[in-house]
């Protein structure tokens, strides 16, 4: 196997649920991501869905998607054997990843300051609810309240409705991604200089900063508030889900020329004169109080075809349609199948799991999924007799103690 881009770098993982995917990233770009368990077990081992629908410290989906790639032991580094042996994987690391609570870390003295004393040119990368500073640094948060205070959920649902949260855990995947492109210019800038420096990672900052539906953008462009229609977006009109012949599509209408090019095929299909008038021309902001009309204009389209005919059609005329799957219609289908995206990974169990493959591709450095997610404590002695030299009757006492 040709070596990851990030081949040669070692990470320091100590996260939540909320900085998991970041070290995913990471180490399926060929980074030796060591992921820190306190020595009771990660709180993530117990999230569900499960493998086979058993709970067990190494059945949940979650853990075992965002923990490939990535060695893992246990630490308990509050304590003062625990916090000496930190400080020695800290001198042979690169990045440090965290989602504790501000302030937390340097109350053991594993602050920034702490670390780049025993390694200068370590980054040390936050992720925490509101970040580092500022009047709301020590408000609790979850993927939930995140999506609240940084608009999607405020812009999710029916109109008359509550809001929706989003599926998944949208709101730290955002996080975890911006944090690991962060860490790496963290890195690149050390690498120059041969200093580290504190990356500061708000999930709420990232959430209000990464989507122009959700963000401040359409209020920057056009003064307008986004606010929750339906499946359709504020920020692209017309936009939603459209019924077809077997299932529905969904669509989205950014720039005049899409506009431009879906009114034509209206046009052409269903003989509709109005669809043309210029008055639906120009930015989303100019079609907002005519939605609902538009609604109708597409749907009439719609549903004289089956979803894939206007997904293919959509795609020759450069309009965003893409098909509405259900989780079982995705596995199954043949853009993704030809694209090899879901692959095989072992589990402990002596099986395979499917799951979702590479986000991206590089030739030369290729990502792949180098190791399934360990098993509780699997690399407890390659770590630390291995590589920091501790005798594995010392280790022994360690773990009598709970430190380890």
């Amino acid at each position: 196997m040709n070596p990851g881009a990030l081949a040669g770098r070692k990470v320091l993982e100590i996260t939540d649920a909320s900085g998991a995917y970041c070290g995913k990233l990471l180490a399926d770009m060929g980074a030796d991501v060591i992921r820190i368990e306190p020595p009771g077990g990660d709180p993530t081992r117990a999230l569900g869905p499960f493998f086979q629908d058993q709970p067990g410290p190494d059945r949940s989906l979650f853990f075992l998607y965002m923990n490939t790639s990535k060695r893992g032991i246990t630490l308990d580094y509050t304590r003062p054997a625990g916090h000496a042996l930190l400080l020695k994987l800290v001198r042979q690391a690169d990045l440090v990843v965290e989602s504790y609570p501000p302030g937390f870390l340097a109350r053991y003295g594993l602050g920034y300051p702490e670390l780049a004393a025993e390694r200068p040119g370590i980054v040390l990368t936050s992720i925490t609810g509101f970040g580092q500073t500022g009047p709301h640094r020590d408000w609790a948060s979850t993927d939930l309240v995140a999506g609240a205070v940084g608009g999607s959920l405020y812009v999710t649902g029916e109109a008359e409705d509550p809001p929706v949260s989003l599926a998944g855990h949208q709101n730290h995947l955002m996080a975890s991604t911006t944090a690991a492109a962060s860490s790496l210019i963290a890195l690149r800038h050390a690498g120059r200089t041969g200093r580290g420096q504190h990356v500061d990672i708000s999930i709420q900052e990232t959430t209000l900063a990464v989507s122009h539906i959700s963000g401040v953008g359409k209020w920057l462009d056009d003064g307008i508030i986004p606010r929750r229609v339906g499946s359709g977006l504020t920020a692209s009109v017309p936009s939603g889900a459209y019924l077809c012949q077997n299932g529905r599509v969904y669509l989205m209408v950014n720039r005049p020329a899409h506009w431009a090019a879906l009114a034509q095929w209206i046009h052409e299909e269903t003989g509709n004169q109005e669809v043309l008038d210029p008055l639906f021309e120009g930015p989303s902001s100019r079609r907002i109080e005519y939605r609902e009309l538009l609604d109708l204009f597409i749907s009439e389209l719609t549903e004289r075809h089956t979803v894939q005919e206007v997904f293919q059609e959509g795609q020759r005329r450069h309009i965003a349609f893409t098909p509405l799957f259900s989780p079982a219609e995705v596995v199954r289908d043949a853009h993704l199948a030809a694209r090899n995206f879901f692959i095989s990974v072992p589990h402990a169990a002596q099986e395979t799991l499917r799951m979702p493959g590479a986000p991206y591709h590089h030739d030369a450095t290729p990502w792949a999924i180098r190791r399934p997610a360990p098993r509780f404590g699997e690399h407890n002695e390659a770590v630390y007799c291995g590589e920091l030299g501790i005798r594995p009757d010392a280790l022994q006492d360690l773990i009598d103690q709970g430190v380890v």
